[in-house]
């Protein structure tokens, strides 16, 4: 069985994987099981008040879990052109995303990454995954989440651990803008900035 074959049968069984992404390494569930994602804040210990992202395989994925005004559509249709990569986009979602406690009621962070294993992953798996980053609710690290990071913090409550066999060439975390009431807002800046994004 190959790593990513038995990543999706524990996903498959509501286990919990530890993933690489394009910046930090994450912990991912299926989305869809409010169970599975229990687990993640379990063990994170962050609070239920702190949603979910949700990692597609395909920018045109996205449209499936959101609905959006026109100056969403026309702003999304622009930053799609920077996905797959380091960027997060916060929209109204539709009634096709995940509905529980773990996902915002009305919208949803959503992301699509170039890293290989995850693409590999997320393909097979056939639909998204939830994840957030890899480190322990308030704690604060000087780089990112690299795999030894990652297991040596969480490697004995997880299911599994996904190898990635690339190193990132991100060197923060990703960007993170948001298109809620019709208003383009960063949350965070990572390494993609707004200026390339609407040059």
């Amino acid at each position: 069985m190959s790593p990513t074959e038995k990543a999706v049968a524990l996903l498959q069984q509501e286990g919990v994987l530890l993933v690489p992404t394009d910046t930090n390494y994450a912990l991912a569930v299926d989305p869809w099981s409010a169970s599975a994602c229990e687990k993640v804040y379990a063990i994170k210990q962050r609070d239920a008040k702190k949603p979910l992202t949700l990692f597609v395989a395909d920018p045109e994925d996205i449209w499936r879990y959101v609905e959006l005004s026109r100056w969403q559509q026309t702003t999304l249709e622009q930053l799609v052109a920077f996905l797959p990569g380091p960027l997060n986009i916060v929209l109204p979602k539709s009634t096709l995303a995940p509905n529980h406690r773990y996902i915002k009621e009305d919208s949803i962070s959503v992301v699509c990454n170039r890293q290989p294993a995850l693409q590999t992953l997320l393909r097979a798996w056939g639909k998204p995954l939830a994840l957030t980053s890899a480190n322990l609710s308030g704690v604060e690290h000087a780089g990112l989440i690299d795999y030894q990071l990652a297991a040596s913090t969480f490697g004995q409550q997880v299911d599994y651990v996904l190898p990635g066999a690339e190193a990132n060439a991100t060197t923060t975390s990703s960007t993170i803008i948001s298109l809620i009431n019709d208003r383009l807002s960063v949350i965070r800046q990572g390494d993609i900035e707004l200026g390339e994004i609407f040059a």
